[in-house]
């Protein structure tokens, strides 16, 4: 086959291996030159460089002719006339979905919606929730600063912190839905953004309450009966804290963090009665990706339809 009628990468892969193979005349040149008398080496030398060199030369050109029509193929077929009016009904994002599934559970026992905004104070994003200026949990989250009062929130606890003191020394219970921040470099399992559900319930609680609300929670979002199990763990707020794995699909993943709120969390909030409080936090991403089947957290963020076209039927 000449170069001229070559239309893939496959074939031209063919085509290189046959001029660099058995039998070819560069393997002809190549015997040649290892018999040839001393005065003769240098102009086959010669030859068979000027041979390799033109047909890498044609080589290489035609590689980008095959890759410039594969990139103008993709570009015909899937560019998108913008000014053109849609004719097809979209759909919500699957983060939207998981985050609606949490809410509607939440709204249906009994709790209420905190929002606000996504800039926080170092005040209630930090001390408020037991995270001293020299505490050691704050070098485990790496935050982003505007300035020395300012950041962007790195968890929902904030508001916690703000509904403890809005409702002192009453029982509620409350959750938060939205984006958290940290400077973390972005791969396959991390994000610098990402979206969390943060709950909070205040009253006659206790651990058994918690273990409840979570497999529940976790089943209804899922749609499957899941087990749960409980590992010790450290967070600021929270004592005792536990890590919280499920059990799903026959798998024990680990999915958030929670326990029963630290009393010096109460105590900064204004509480001076004996009332208890259970909390937890949750990636709305990492149960996206269970519940999916999805590997990697960047596909949420690619706004690619291919990926985002096969939840239409699910919302």
């Amino acid at each position: 086959m000449e170069l001229k009628d070559i239309k893939t990468l496959e074939e031209l892969k063919i085509a290189k291996n046959k001029f660099y193979g058995k039998g070819s005349k560069l393997k002809e040149l190549q015997q040649k030159i290892r018999n040839a008398d001393p005065s003769d080496r240098a102009k086959i030398g010669k030859e068979i460089s000027k041979l390799k060199e033109n047909a890498e030369l044609m080589f290489n050109l035609k590689a980008k002719e095959i890759n410039d029509k594969i990139i103008e193929e993709k570009i015909k077929n899937e560019w998108i006339d913008v000014t053109e009016p849609m004719t097809k009904e979209g759909g919500l994002h699957p983060l939207k979905i998981v985050s609606n599934r949490f809410r509607e559970w939440f709204k249906q026992n009994g709790y209420f919606e905190s929002r606000g905004s996504e800039i926080e104070t170092d005040e209630y994003n930090f001390e408020k929730l037991n995270i001293s200026k020299n505490h050691p949990a704050r070098d485990m989250q790496d935050s982003l600063y505007i300035d020395e009062k300012y950041l962007l929130r790195t968890h929902n606890t904030g508001f916690t912190a703000r509904e403890l003191k809005k409702n002192v020394n009453q029982a509620f219970s409350h959750f938060a839905i939205g984006n958290v921040y940290r400077n973390d470099e972005d791969d396959q399992t991390h994000s610098h953004q990402f979206t969390q559900a943060d709950i909070v319930s205040v009253g006659d609680v206790s651990f058994p309450n918690l273990i409840w609300t979570l497999k529940e929670l976790m089943s209804y979002v899922l749609e499957e009966e899941v087990d749960i199990r409980l590992r010790p763990s450290f967070f600021p707020f929270t004592e005792p804290s536990v890590e919280v794995d499920i059990k799903y699909k026959d798998k024990w993943i680990e999915v958030l963090g929670a326990g029963i709120l630290n009393q010096k969390v109460l105590e900064l909030a204004g509480y001076t009665n004996d009332m208890n409080a259970f909390a937890a936090g949750i990636g709305i991403e990492r149960i996206a990706m269970i519940k999916y089947g999805i590997n990697d957290i960047r596909e949420f963020y690619t706004n690619d339809l291919r990926f985002l076209n096969q939840f239409k039927e699910v919302s």
